[in-house]
């Protein structure tokens, strides 16, 4: 990926989950649309080019995830259907590629990966329920699998990107007075941001 269409992405990603916070319902949903477009655009330009079958299973999690965002953001839950299902969706998908491509490795990796990632959000949520919930436990599950694709500590950054992401917009917001130091923010939004910086990061630290 080009390095003027990765910052895009990634600015209009950051952007867009925090201006939704003040929009109607209606559109939470445009910004929704929005989304799934960069997330779809992030994977044609980081994996599409490589194999026309690789991409498959992450342009489904793309509009997935799109909903996921709007959802989380407008009424902080994200329910069942768009965190357990794309999972088993994902490797579905992504079986024709390893199977022709001999990548096997790398469905192992992404199981690994969402593994590791749930374990971390479900202890979180264990220590700290009103600031983490299974619903992030489960997206982390698709998240995991996702970056976990190309390596297990890509997943791991992940995970580290969303928290730094999040800790950061939020002391924005309290500065500009857009929230309070009791509201609550989802991290739903984070943990899919997250999977378009982690890659980056991973590759810069040669990983």
């Amino acid at each position: 990926m080009t390095i003027p269409v990765a910052i895009l992405t990634v600015v209009v990603a950051v952007v867009s989950p925090l201006l939704s916070q003040s929009l109607s319902e209606h559109s939470r949903w445009v910004v929704a649309a929005a989304s799934t477009a960069l997330l779809a655009l992030w994977v044609w330009w980081w994996i599409g080019y490589q194999d026309s079958l690789e991409p498959l299973g992450f342009l489904a999690l793309a509009g997935i995830w799109g909903a996921a965002t709007a959802v989380d953001v407008a009424e902080h839950r994200l329910p069942d259907p768009l965190t357990l299902i794309p999972y088993p969706l994902f490797f579905a998908l992504q079986v024709p590629y390893a199977w022709l491509s001999d990548e096997w490795g790398r469905l192992g990796a992404a199981f690994l990966g969402s593994l590791l990632t749930a374990t971390i959000l479900f202890v979180l949520a264990y220590i700290n329920p009103s600031g983490f919930g299974l619903g992030d436990v489960k997206l982390g599950l698709t998240t995991g699998a996702a970056l976990g694709w190309f390596g297990v500590g890509t997943a791991i950054l992940g995970v580290g990107a969303a928290f730094i992401l999040m800790a950061l917009i939020s002391a924005l917001l309290l500065v500009t007075k857009r929230i309070r130091r009791d509201s609550e923010i989802p991290f739903g939004p984070f943990m899919i941001l997250g999977v378009l910086v982690a890659p980056f990061a991973a590759s810069l630290l040669g990983w």
